[in-house]
């Protein structure tokens, strides 16, 4: 009987891995929208992870084609697991041992619930992105395409539902009531527009990254670069826009500029025509921003009026919860400060500090590595940040060898802007990303040993993914 399961598995493994990826692409977006999350007595994110743990697990089973876990830990692309893994037992025995020197009753509620918590669904992610990795010898470019383009799917409705409410605030058109941080806040002066785009998430920071994943994305599974702009990137720009995130700006600015250099660097685009289209861009705006200063100032306010609290780190929540980790977690011994508090041990900081206008904090610092300095301490917060950009460069230094590791190298640069204000590290989109990622530098790797490859043979057609039409 398990002879025969095995077999039918194999025959089906293709289907039920193309469908177990699209799943869990197309719901990763949702898992920031508190509906979505609720609709279980668990959250659904986790439900779906496990049953992503599950089907990969019945594919990895009854595959032929796979890696030993022994070879994938000696690839690159494990190098951010073991980085996460490691350290994350040390901190564990870390938290073990404050039990016997802190006497806290909110650190042994943290250590009872939070940490829990935290351990469960970060092995959910190790077993994915480890079965991942194990099944990725039979993975090419039909993989990569189910990925995005799922993801891309759950994204547009993101976008869409964005429109709608933009409509709903400007002109009263109906839409579904959720609970939203989408007032304009921290602004002293009038604005010209009173409200700020969430779509379905609860506040603008946790969706201009997926904004700026789509754009990324689907300009590299979009084959037609018109329809990429008209169906994409002019909606997922508008939505952004009219987020009024500042951290959205700064972040497709930052990545927007890389990618830039990218392209000036690989010769992709000649100085010349570069600048004379940036000159023949530039001095229009800047007449019109001239002449319609006032318009100008009143549609931006929202960023603007900003700017007086943004560095002060004793009226900026955000920014208060970024600098003092560094001085709580001197606190109590030398093993916290080098190995850390815990797992999802900001939970116990938000039991027991307050910001400096005396409300509590939040269970995190909303920055991937500042969160786990904290939780796994100097050692594996450092090991981490050093690992994350070791495989940034791993990538750079082969971004000429194939139009895969361009599109590797950006994903992960974005994926290290977003960390520095989402601290998602434990959710499906950070793995999600990481998943695309690691493809891209495999099948970037494949096609530097034999570009002659095709996909009439069921192998890779290297130009297919992200070529103009």
């Amino acid at each position: 009987m398990i002879l025969t399961l095995k077999k039918t598995i194999n025959k089906y493994q293709t289907f039920i891995l193309w469908g177990t990826l699209a799943l869990f692409a197309f719901l990763a977006p949702f898992a920031v929208v508190s509906a979505y999350q609720n609709a279980f007595p668990l959250a659904t994110s986790v439900l779906i992870s496990s049953l992503t743990v599950v089907l990969l697990g019945l594919v990895f089973w009854g595959s032929e084609h796979r890696h030993s876990l022994r070879h994938v830990l000696k690839n690159p692309s494990s190098w951010v697991v073991l980085a996460l893994l490691i350290p994350a037992v040390l901190a564990v025995m870390a938290a073990t041992y404050n039990l016997t020197v802190m006497h806290s009753a909110e650190f042994i509620q943290y250590y009872q619930s939070s940490m829990i918590r935290r351990i469960l669904n970060g092995t959910l992610y190790m077993c994915i992105i480890l079965i991942f990795l194990m099944l990725i010898q039979q993975m090419n470019t039909r993989e990569l395409q189910v990925l995005g383009k799922s993801y891309t799917a759950g994204i547009y409705i993101l976008i869409v539902y964005g429109v709608w409410q933009f409509l709903h605030f400007l002109i009263g058109y109906p839409a579904p009531d959720f609970e939203t941080r989408s007032a304009v806040h921290s602004v002293s002066s009038d604005v010209l527009i009173n409200f700020r785009l969430t779509s379905l998430t609860e506040e603008p920071s946790f969706l201009v990254p997926f904004l700026i994943d789509g754009l990324i994305i689907g300009f590299m599974i979009f084959e037609s670069k018109t329809k990429y702009v008209w169906q994409l990137f002019l909606p997922a720009v508008f939505v952004l826009f009219f987020s009024f995130s500042v951290s959205g700006y700064a972040n497709i600015v930052i990545v927007g500029l890389f990618v830039l250099w990218l392209f000036i660097s690989l010769k992709m685009i000649p100085i010349k025509k570069l600048l004379i289209t940036m000159g023949a861009l530039t001095v229009p705006l800047i007449a019109s921003i001239v002449w319609k200063w006032s318009l100008f100032v009143g549609l931006l306010m929202p960023i603007i009026g900003r700017f007086d609290v943004l560095f002060d780190v004793t009226r900026h929540s955000r920014l208060y919860m970024l600098v003092y980790p560094f001085v709580w977690l001197t606190d109590f011994s030398w093993v916290n400060t080098l190995f850390g508090f815990g797992p999802g041990s900001y939970d116990f900081l938000a039991k027991t500090k307050f910001l400096s206008y005396g409300s509590r904090l939040s269970s995190t610092s909303n920055n991937v590595f500042v969160d786990l300095l904290f939780e796994h301490g100097l050692i594996g917060g450092t090991i981490f940040l050093i690992v994350f950009i070791l495989f940034f460069f791993y990538l750079y230094r082969r971004r000429k060898l194939s139009s895969y590791y361009v599109y590797g190298v950006i994903l992960w640069f974005h994926l290290g802007v977003t960390s520095l204000y989402r601290s998602d590290f434990v959710s499906p989109r950070f793995w999600l990303i990481v998943m695309v990622t690691i493809l891209c530098a495999e099948l970037g790797r494949r096609a530097t040993l034999q570009p002659q490859w095709t996909n009439e043979t069921n192998k890779l057609q290297v130009r297919k993914v992200g070529d103009s039409s």
